[in-house]
C-alpha cells in the first residue's frame, strides 16, 4: 500500500502543477488581451534571434546539454572509486552527491566557454 500511494501522490502532484499552470496562464492572457494587448504575442511558435556572429541560442544550449552529460559522465565514473572506501549505506547518496556537483562544474564550464565563443563572435 505504501509505494502505490507515494506514486499516486507523485502523479497528483504533478497533474495539480499542471493544471495551475495552464489555468493561470490562461486568466492572464484573457486579462492581458481585456487591457488591449495584441494577442499576437501569445503565439507559441517563436524561432530563436541569432545572435551576433550568425551563432544561435540553439548552440549555446546543445554546449550547455553537452557540457552537463559531460560532466554527470565523470561524476558517475569518479563514484565508482568510491565504492569499496565508503560506508555501502551513504554510498548511493554519495553518488548521486558527486553527479550533481559534476553535472554543476559541467553547465559552469559550459556557461564560460559560451561566453568566450559570444566574445570571440563580436570581436570578428
Amino acid at each position: 500500500m505504501g509505494p502505490t500511494l507515494v506514486f499516486i501522490v507523485f502523479f497528483l502532484t504533478i497533474f495539480g502543477v499542471f493544471y495551475l499552470y495552464i489555468t493561470t496562464r490562461n486568466r492572464e492572457r484573457m486579462a492581458m488581451i481585456e487591457k488591449g494587448v495584441d494577442p499576437a504575442l501569445f503565439s507559441s511558435v517563436r524561432l530563436p534571434k541569432p545572435v551576433s556572429g550568425g551563432s544561435s541560442s540553439g548552440f549555446k544550449f546543445t554546449l550547455k546539454a553537452g557540457m552537463l552529460f559531460i560532466g554527470i559522465g565523470i561524476g558517475m565514473v569518479v563514484s565508482i572509486f568510491f565504492n569499496d572506501t565508503v560506508d555501502h549505506r551513504i554510498y548511493p547518496l554519495l553518488v548521486f552527491g558527486i553527479i550533481f556537483v559534476f553535472g554543476g562544474t559541467g553547465l559552469i564550464a559550459g556557461y564560460y566557454m559560451g561566453r568566450n565563443l559570444e566574445k570571440k563572435d563580436t570581436k570578428e
